[in-house]
């Protein structure tokens, strides 16, 4: 019999429903397939690929085809075939019946209307998670992609008070041990203030596991800058500060620490039998999960969908997402395999949950990817400099720190001419570390830095070569056009976020022939009596700058000390930044001390091991470290040092701690700085 209960006092009391059952501990991994119906050759195709889950639509509108009334047949079929098989089944249970009283209907389908009731829905779900339990389904999700109309035509206080926490409300009245998921949101548009406010208006304990939608790219598979968002962008590295927040900063801002499942993602293979895109489709596959295996808090992975929708379908718009393709037969009888053309994407699935046994929880993933901080240094997995990818087994191999050294002063004269810096010293930023939406152009930008140091005060030169110089801003978005960052890190602190201790921002520009400066941050009681001159000659732009220890206090001025440093140069060609080159990475998009590298104080620089000149990759013109020489010609070598393993990256306003590889992104200009918002994509077939 149905456990009936008024909705009102559900809501009312949503919050007080506890946890739920226990979760799965954090790292535990799995993959899964959206199988639909779940015919017989999808559940065959699941188990041959290895995969642990499948995913299942268990309609409203389809089940219950009258109030009360139910048939269960077809789906009971999947479910039972699934479960005997091995495999563990995700019930999405959505779409409003034609016969309910219901509201909002623009599109003259009943499916995405919303409930004038929402008891009936309350009495579905109730009704639906007790069959289906008995069946051996505990995992249940509750509606889909309801920021898109195509799904659900109501608002998101109608999504949370109508069909959220009534519907998991039931969930848990009908079944103490199932799991609640959602809100299975689609990643585009708005959907960063979506999950905002389903976060805050659904009372704690509503969700058990957050499930999301991600269909972004790679560069790997042909993203270009101007797709906007990538995977990794929508997961937990927000492209700019004026582009969408990522799902992790929203999670993480609600006080979310539970698993998140990515219940679709895929790559669309079009035409269907084109070789590059199916290629590239089994790309995308493997690239996926290599994000899931390196995040601990991602813990799933259901790729959209077993089969591409046509011919069966001849209708659909979003025809060659499928791993595999009908050649023959008809869509009951097929038989699995010989009914189908498996594509490479599905092959490189199964080889990636064969080469990789902890994808499926078969066994512990690496360092790497376990979640944990193992080396003590309060960085996880990628975020850690010691881990080259996902996969590597050691957090604790740091590579050496990027290195500056800063020899005494000598007859300086705070002039912005460098021709009394001499030749010691001197370090160029190799071009790999451009991040920028166009590559660089000959002569479009270089970049060297030297440092001096006297008593009291600390000294920097940076050279910076560039056919454009274009700066219009204000002080605080010197940024925005072309400049200089400086950050210090003078403890060496580290940390993934500026302290208010000993961290520093300075960002110098010259802006109508005026030298500008701008403090973004400092300890309080810090000066901001910056001594900079910039001076422009041809392509040339010189940075001359004296910190007094009032600037940047705590300094020790004495050979063999060292202080946490990095910086980098904005590149604006005419109108607002196009890229930057940036030391290391921990001033752009991420503010993360973390990855600076060090100024060292010392008498004299460092010889080359290789017993080379006393300055890194002395150009063959004079010009120290490959830039330009005395008549500024630049040097012939292109030398540089090597890189950390992280790239530089990124805007001037702050994002989420412990980001690796963050790429850059297309600035978005005929946007303005408004926030993006992308149109919605078809709707995908159900």
């Amino acid at each position: 019999m149905r456990k009936c209960v008024a909705v009102g006092l559900l809501v009312a009391l949503g919050g007080l429903w506890g946890a739920g059952p226990a979760r799965a501990a954090i790292g535990d991994n799995s993959v899964g397939m959206n199988v639909h119906d779940g015919r017989g050759a999808f559940i065959d195709a699941a188990v041959d690929l290895g995969v642990g889950w499948v995913r299942m639509d268990a309609n409203w509108w389809v089940l219950e085809t009258s109030q009360g009334s139910y048939n269960w047949t077809s789906l009971d079929s999947a479910v039972n075939d699934a479960v005997a098989q091995g495999l563990e089944v995700y019930l999405t249970l959505a779409y409003t019946p034609s016969w309910l009283a219901r509201h909002g209907d623009s599109d003259g389908w009943h499916g995405n209307d919303v409930p004038d009731n929402a008891q009936d829905w309350y009495d579905f779900v109730f009704d639906a998670v007790t069959h289906y339990h008995a069946l051996g389904v505990t995992h249940f999700g509750i509606w889909n992609e309801p920021n898109l109309t195509g799904f659900f035509e109501g608002t998101v206080n109608e999504y949370v008070n109508v069909i959220l926490v009534p519907g998991a409300n039931a969930v848990r009245a009908a079944c103490s041990t199932c799991f609640v998921l959602g809100p299975d949101l689609a990643h585009v548009g708005a959907v960063d203030e979506y999950l905002e406010d389903v976060m805050q208006l659904a009372p704690a304990g509503t969700f058990d596991i957050i499930a999301h939608h991600i269909y972004q790219g790679f560069e790997e598979t042909g993203v270009q800058v101007w797709d906007g968002d990538r995977f990794f962008n929508a997961l937990d590295q927000q492209r700019f500060t004026f582009t969408r927040r990522s799902i992790r900063q929203i999670l993480d801002a609600a006080g979310w620490a539970g698993e998140v499942w990515i219940t679709e993602t895929g790559y669309r293979a079009d035409p269907p039998g084109d070789v590059a895109e199916e290629d590239l489709q089994a790309i995308y596959v493997t690239r996926v999960l290599e994000e899931q295996l390196s995040r601990a808090w991602y813990t799933n992975t259901f790729f959209y969908e077993i089969l591409d929708c046509k011919p069966d379908q001849p209708d659909c718009t979003i025809d060659g997402f499928g791993l595999m393709r009908a050649v023959s037969g008809s869509p009951g009888s097929r038989v699995f395999p010989t009914d189908f053309r498996l594509k490479p994407a599905y092959d490189a699935l199964k080889q990636f949950i064969a080469d990789h046994p902890e994808i499926t929880g078969a066994e512990p993933p690496p360092a790497c990817g376990d979640g944990v901080d193992n080396d003590g240094d309060g960085a996880l997995d990628l975020a850690d400099r010691g881990c080259e990818d996902a996969f590597d087994d050691d957090e604790s191999d740091d590579p050496p720190r990027e290195r500056l050294e800063s020899v005494p002063a000598q007859g300086l004269t705070l002039d912005g001419s460098l021709s009394d810096w001499g030749l010691q010293g001197w370090v160029t930023v190799p071009s790999s570390r451009w991040q920028g939406t166009e590559a660089l152009g000959a002569g479009d930008l270089s970049v060297r830095v030297a440092s001096r140091w006297e008593a009291g005060a600390l000294w920097l030169a940076v050279e910076v070569t560039d056919d454009v110089q274009d700066n219009g801003h204000q002080d605080s978005e010197l940024w925005m056009g072309d400049s200089l960052q400086i950050a210090f890190d003078v403890g060496k602190s580290l940390g993934f976020a500026y302290d208010d201790l000993d961290d520093h921002e300075l960002n110098l520009a010259l802006v109508g022939g005026q030298t500008r400066t701008y403090r973004f941050h400092g300890p309080t009681g810090a000066s901001d009596a910056v001594e900079a001159v910039i001076q422009r000659a041809g392509s040339i732009t010189s940075y001359e700058i004296r910190l007094p220890s009032a600037v940047v206090p705590g300094v020790t001025y004495s050979s063999g000390a060292t202080v946490g440093f990095s910086f980098l140069v904005n590149d604006a060609d005419g109108g607002d930044r196009v890229g930057w080159l940036e030391w290391t990475p921990g001033i752009g998009m991420q503010k993360a001390p973390y990855y600076y590298g060090e100024i060292a104080l010392v008498e004299e620089v460092t010889p080359p091991a290789d017993g080379g000149v006393p300055w890194p990759d002395a150009g063959l013109d004079g010009g120290p470290d490959g830039g330009p020489g005395a008549d500024g010609t630049p040097g012939v070598d292109g030398g540089g040092e090597p890189g950390d393993k992280e790239p530089g990256c990124g805007c001037q306003g702050g994002a989420p701690a412990g980001v690796p590889q963050v790429w850059f992104g297309l600035v978005l200009l005929w946007l303005g700085y408004r926030r993006r918002r992308a149109p919605a994509p078809p709707v995908r077939e159900r």
